[in-house]
């Protein structure tokens, strides 16, 4: 028979499963931190009288708390340390471009300080004659008896030029480890183009650098690389700034004995100069400037000066303080060849003087001349050409060799 309409339908549960559900004990955790209590008599329950084995809800969300904390904290580390990269970065770039700027700076002003001095005069080489291997360059210089009172800082070249009593061809060879100093007598006799016999000087008031420069070409025969005008008071200040030379004198005359002999920067301006009581004139005076630049290398470069910043910008600024450039000579430029010339010493340089006549001595209207020997020294200049001075001076005993 079917169930009753409107009976009560029968609990699906037993009276037992009623009783277990009723009994069941549930656990609490107070604030979701504390021990775990009965539901109902609210008594301390260990992990043994749950009647569960596996582990927790609790104890689970503990450890991934504690994950979370631990990641969160490393990110933040992470971060931390990125940002203090960043900032280390940033100060390392600013420092290196206030250091970077600050020494830019201070090379523009030293630069200024030291060749701020420096004269430029129109270019004048490369006119004539054969192009010889190496490297050679015009050294004209003035007479340092004259003073520099009243010259022109701008034309102050012009009075060295004609006063010129100087003249070194300089001779650097092409594999850089010799130079060769070839002295003309200020008053040597030449042949001036357009002007006809005459010195340098005579050159230099006719037609100015170019003329002087072309007739040391045409003389030569070799075409120029540079040329350079010196007022010689620089040697006083380079003298001065190496605290005084030895000068090995090579001959007695008026008064000093030959050799070695120690001179302050006024001392070695007068041992150059021009004196009536050197028996041989501008030959004694060429000896004499020769021996004074090769005192000036030996102090300078055998000494270890030259590694020295504060006397090498000493020196760069005497000299740059006296000296006239080509205007095509740049800076650049002239910083190479001085690099060039970084192997050379007193042991590899060679002073000698060009060839002159057997009566060398001459005198016209009150000025003295001297006369050279034409043979001799187109052979010299031969060799110069060819870049064969070494050999030159291997078959001529007679060469006038500063010894």
């Amino acid at each position: 028979m079917g169930p009753t309409v409107g009976a009560r339908r029968a609990d699906p549960l037993s009276g037992r499963a009623r009783s277990e559900r009723a009994g069941r004990r549930t656990l609490l955790r107070a604030g979701g931190r504390g021990p775990l209590l009965h539901e109902e008599t609210g008594a301390r329950v260990t992990d043994g009288e749950t009647g569960h084995d596996e582990p927790s809800f609790a104890e689970g969300s503990s450890v991934e708390d504690e994950e979370r904390r631990r990641r969160r904290h490393e990110r933040n580390e992470e971060h931390r340390r990125k940002v203090r990269r960043r900032r280390r970065r940033k100060r390392i770039l600013v420092v290196t471009a206030v250091a970077l700027a600050t020494l830019l700076v201070l090379g523009v002003v030293w630069f200024w300080w030291t060749f701020g001095g420096l004269e430029r005069f129109p270019e004048s080489v490369n006119q004539t004659g054969a192009q010889a291997p190496g490297t050679t360059i015009l050294l004209v210089g003035s007479d340092p008896g004259v003073t520099a009172r009243g010259r022109s800082n701008r034309v102050g070249w012009r009075d060295d030029l004609v006063r010129s009593d100087l003249v070194m061809v300089l001779h650097l060879t092409a594999d850089r480890r010799a130079l060769y100093v070839i002295s003309i007598p200020g008053e040597a006799v030449l042949d001036v183009p357009g002007v006809g016999p005459g010195t340098l000087s005579d050159a230099a008031t006719a037609g100015g650098p170019r003329l002087v420069a072309r007739t040391v070409e045409e003389t030569t025969g070799v075409r120029l690389d540079r040329m350079a005008v010196l007022d010689l008071n620089a040697f006083r200040e380079i003298v001065d700034v190496l605290d005084g030379v030895v000068v090995q004198v090579p001959r007695e005359a008026c008064g000093l004995p030959a050799g070695p002999r120690r001179f302050d920067g006024q001392a070695a301006l007068d041992y150059i100069a021009l004196q009536p009581c050197l028996p041989r004139r501008d030959l004694d005076r060429v000896e004499r400037q020769q021996s004074l630049v090769k005192a000036l290398m030996r102090g300078a470069v055998d000494g270890g000066k030259i590694t020295h910043p504060l006397a090498v910008s000493g020196m760069l600024r005497a000299t740059a303080g006296h000296l006239a450039l080509e205007q095509g000579f740049s800076y650049p430029e002239m910083l190479g060849t001085l690099w060039s010339m970084r192997h050379l010493r007193t042991g590899n340089t060679t002073f000698l003087t060009v060839p002159v006549a057997a009566k060398p001595f001459a005198r016209q209207d009150g000025n003295d001349y001297v006369l050279l020997d034409q043979q001799a020294d187109d052979a010299l200049w031969a060799a110069l050409r060819e870049d064969r001075l070494t050999e030159y001076l291997a078959l001529h005993d007679d060469a006038q060799v500063l010894r």
